[in-house]
């Protein structure tokens, strides 16, 4: 899996629900509109939210902080990474990105700036179904090694995930009899990663869930770490210490 930790932390996204299209059948557009059922849409213009990911890797644990904020109206960006004790800082503005550590503004290494790529572009709730061409289908009952297991709907259309360089086309969502998210699968080179949520929503319509991360293959699943939302703040001032 690509861009480790970070690619994780962001592919738990905002979602808010309006469908209108033939290539949804009915029980995938009855799941998904549980979701948002009183059609709320959100005007996002900042995000500032904090994100502690710990990865399992062959009996260790890394744990990475990562604090991102968004303004959509200003065109900014700022990431705040910390791992091991050491903490950098990624800003965008004016159209470049600059890395900061321990006092100094260094060049950002090559592919570390992809953490903004399309960061700017969904300035709302995201809508998947905005995508004219996107199918939403239901695929009945499943279960992902019995860590996860529901009724399951496939979206794929233009999934791609501001600020974590994620292109992905699919993704499954897995509910409950009575309509209640229960978690997402993301499929990843031969094997699905399987985000099991915990709790509720930190913020009501939008998707941003605790979640407990496996990976499933062949029917085996093997625990791959977790996410913990630490703060979630929409439409707040911006920390303007991160830009300076």
């Amino acid at each position: 899996m690509t861009n480790g930790p970070m690619r994780v932390a962001f592919s738990i996204v905002l979602l808010a629900i309006g469908l209108a299209f033939a290539q949804v059948d009915d029980r995938a557009r009855e799941l998904l509109e549980s979701l948002n059922p009183e059609g709320r849409v959100i005007d996002i213009a900042t995000l500032d939210q904090t994100i502690t990911m710990t990865m399992y890797q062959g009996g260790d644990e890394l744990v990475t902080t990562t604090r991102m904020v968004i303004d959509y109206a200003g065109q900014r960006a700022a990431a705040v990474n910390e791992v091991m004790g050491m903490s950098t800082t990624m800003v965008h503005r004016d159209g470049a990105t600059v890395m900061k550590m321990n006092g100094m503004t260094l060049p950002v290494p090559p592919g570390m700036d992809a953490i903004f790529e399309g960061a700017f572009e969904e300035t709302g709730s995201a809508d998947f179904l905005d995508d004219p061409d996107a199918v939403a289908t239901y695929d009945g009952q499943v279960s992902y090694a019995d860590v996860l297991s529901g009724q399951q709907v496939t979206y794929t259309g233009d999934f791609g995930v501001p600020g974590a360089g994620i292109d992905a086309t699919t993704i499954r969502w897995v509910f409950d009899d009575a309509g209640r998210l229960l978690g997402q699968v993301i499929p990843s080179d031969g094997s699905d990663l399987v985000y099991v949520f915990v709790g509720e929503p930190k913020l009501e319509g939008l998707i941003f869930y605790d979640a407990e991360i496996y990976e499933v293959s062949g029917g085996t699943a093997t625990r791959f770490g977790s996410v913990r939302y630490e703060n979630v703040a929409i439409n707040e001032p911006i920390d303007e210490s991160l830009f300076e």
